[in-house]
């Protein structure tokens, strides 16, 4: 059995409660207690058999928040409680740091990645040029990964099939809520998961949200906005050819996550491609330039 610690939480991201109970399975009362109701309604609606993932169990879990601690291990069933991370290092196999803040992953992740520890880190990796360089070396080893989930979504299971039929594609739209630096990810890995592209400039576009062109080698326009706070759910591409034209709001959190997780135990079984989990890093140099545009 593959041992994973679960580590941090950041705001606005519930990830260390869904990771760990499609892992672990769930409280029904502590979870709907936790103030997580958006994920405690989607767990809800999965059948029993769709939790588990096969030889691999969230086993320790440590947040800066103490209280935080006492919730994750309550409402998805992680049963040791650590009062450091560094407590898990003699203790797990591998470790998921649940925080999309990147400016903390670098510190963690290090720590582990140092003791031969395999990493996953929630998305942004890191916006930072030295901290990418560090980390690109134990992606290569098969150490380390860091995707957005929807590189995994369902929603786009339909035009991968057939992406090759598709058409010369001229355009490609997303939304997203939130902010470029922490959600854009979210679009350009839904995109990769779909079909490879290379930048080969990026405008940051005058308006009232953050909005981006991005030119392509391949020869198609990207756009992507992240319109800030927003009341309705929204991970939306489009897809525009000369042919077709596809659009997913990719919003099956468990299904993406589930095969996302899925993906680094894999990892850590050593079934994965290392220029696939590469590309990440090819993502964090577009989230860099649209930050200085």
């Amino acid at each position: 059995m593959i041992k994973i610690g679960i580590i941090g939480t950041s705001e606005g991201n519930g990830h260390p409660y869904s990771f760990s109970a499609i892992f672990n399975g769930y409280n029904q009362t502590a979870m709907k207690e936790s103030g997580w109701i958006n994920i405690y309604n989607y767990l809800e609606n999965e059948p029993k058999e769709n939790f588990g993932i096969p030889n691999a169990r969230i086993t320790h879990v440590w947040s800066q928040d103490p209280q935080e601690i006492i919730k994750i291990s309550q409402a998805s069933n992680v049963p040791n409680l650590c009062k450091n991370y560094e407590e898990m290092l003699d203790k797990v196999d591998a470790v998921i740091i649940a925080r999309d803040d990147w400016r903390s992953h670098y510190p963690i992740a290090k720590t582990f990645l140092q003791a031969d520890k395999f990493v996953f880190i929630d998305k942004p990796l890191s916006l930072n040029d030295v901290e990418c360089n560090y980390f690109e070396n134990f992606i290569q080893s098969g150490k380390l990964m860091s995707f957005s989930s929807l590189h995994f979504a369902t929603e786009l299971d339909d035009l991968r099939a057939k992406i090759q039929h598709f058409g010369k594609i001229k355009l490609i739209r997303g939304i997203t809520p939130k902010n470029w630096e922490t959600y854009g990810i979210h679009l350009l890995d839904g995109i990769s998961g779909v079909l490879k592209f290379s930048p080969t400039q990026i405008t940051k576009n005058i308006c009232s949200h953050e909005s981006f062109y991005i030119n392509t080698k391949e020869g198609f326009l990207i756009q992507i906005d992240c319109l800030g706070f927003m009341q309705y759910p929204m991970l939306q591409l489009e897809f525009f050819s000369e042919e077709n034209y596809y659009k997913a709001n990719c919003l099956n959190a468990f299904s993406s996550f589930k095969r996302m997780l899925t993906y680094f135990v894999q990892m850590i079984e050593g079934k994965t491609d290392i220029p696939t989990n590469l590309h990440t890093l090819k993502q964090m140099k577009i989230l860099q330039k649209g930050m200085n545009a």
